[in-house]
């Protein structure tokens, strides 16, 4: 597959091999194993008639809910509670907060979590992973309401996350290599697979900053001082995650989640002497690797699916995937920069 060789000037570059042409490889296989929504969801007849709009009190769109959830709400939340908190317009498919208040909605919304949670009848997976964290959901930069996290799926907001790619490189040979951990086996999402040096959700009220500072901190044993002196902020992806096959999908299980994900990306150009260990019990290990072995990891599946296109998205905007070697290199590009078709934290 994709080998590795340098340049004259001595930076390392991807070659792509006749093997590869053979094979149609393509990086865009690691990209869809993320997003497989397709930009004319609008025209699905199955998304017509099973997904509802999450929807603010003053019209604003912003989640998708798929019927079966509300189907759910229905037949386990207390119909005080449910009509309180939404109108339920079927007509139109839309799921409409009430209340005008910031404090009333999130009260609601809580209630409601947890009697999910807790109830013996609910049939959501993604509640076992409940976190005891908010998520926020952005109007023109202000929170409109915050939620638990694990409920970010069956709501289908638009999530925000920080994520830090950590190398090192060689001063003489100027090959480079990765800071890869491995995540927990105890993880409720993705155990033992390969992630980025240090990634987290934004929980409310952190922001893509602090969120570095103190996830470097809880998951690599990274103190401020040295991420200080060695970050550097790179960008931003959009990306819905979704894993179904929307051409066929009835949009009828949890498989079905339709999820708007914003990661804010940082380079963490490490010298060698400084060494990321396991500090909260989230990662397993760190491992050095080099360019070869991140690639072949990518191929093989190795990666949480998102940290996979995060790394993506490293090796096009360092020059080691380009349009000499990568057949869909523009529809990549511009797959990990999706636009939302709801209001993000930056959104005015």
């Amino acid at each position: 597959m994709v080998k590795v060789g340098v340049r004259p000037n001595g930076k390392q570059v991807l070659i792509r091999t006749a093997e590869d042409d053979e094979k149609n490889f393509s990086f865009l296989d690691i990209v869809n194993r993320v997003d497989l929504f397709p930009l004319h969801f609008e025209n699905l007849e199955a998304f017509q008639k099973n997904v509802y709009y999450l929807t603010t009190h003053h019209g604003i769109k912003v989640g998708f809910v798929c019927k079966f959830i509300v189907t759910e709400l229905r037949s386990l939340i207390p119909s005080v509670l449910l009509n309180e908190t939404f109108f339920i317009d079927d007509a139109t498919h839309r799921l409409i907060f009430k209340s005008t208040d910031f404090e009333t909605r999130n009260s609601q919304l809580e209630e409601i979590g947890q009697i999910l949670y807790r109830s013996p009848n609910c049939k959501l997976k993604a509640l076992e992973a409940w976190r005891n964290e908010k998520y926020a959901i952005w109007i023109g930069g202000e929170p409109y309401v915050l939620l638990e996290r694990a409920l970010s799926g069956p709501f289908g907001i638009i999530t925000h996350g920080s994520h830090i790619n950590g190398y090192v490189t060689d001063p003489d040979t100027k090959e480079i290599k990765f800071w890869i951990p491995r995540r927990s086996a105890t993880k409720p999402t993705w155990p033992l697979m390969l992630d980025n040096i240090v990634a987290g959700g934004l929980g409310y009220p952190y922001g893509p900053y602090e969120t570095v500072i103190k996830e470097s901190l809880e998951e690599a044993n990274l103190e401020k001082p040295i991420v200080e002196k060695y970050i550097e902020a790179a960008g931003v992806v959009t990306y819905f995650h979704y894993e179904g096959d929307a051409d066929k999908d009835n949009f009828s299980s949890e498989r079905s989640y339709i999820v708007g994900e914003t990661e804010f990306i940082y380079d963490l150009h490490l010298p060698h002497d400084v060494i990321p260990k396991p500090n909260d019990g989230e990662v397993d290990s760190f491992n050095l690797m080099t360019l070869e072995e991140v690639v072949q990891a990518l191929i093989n599946k190795e990666f949480k699916p998102n940290c996979g296109l995060i790394m993506v998205d490293f090796l096009i905007r360092h020059g080691y995937i380009n349009v000499e070697n990568e057949p869909n290199y523009i529809e990549i590009v511009n797959k990990v920069h999706r636009h939302f078709p709801f209001p993000t934290i930056s959104s005015n």
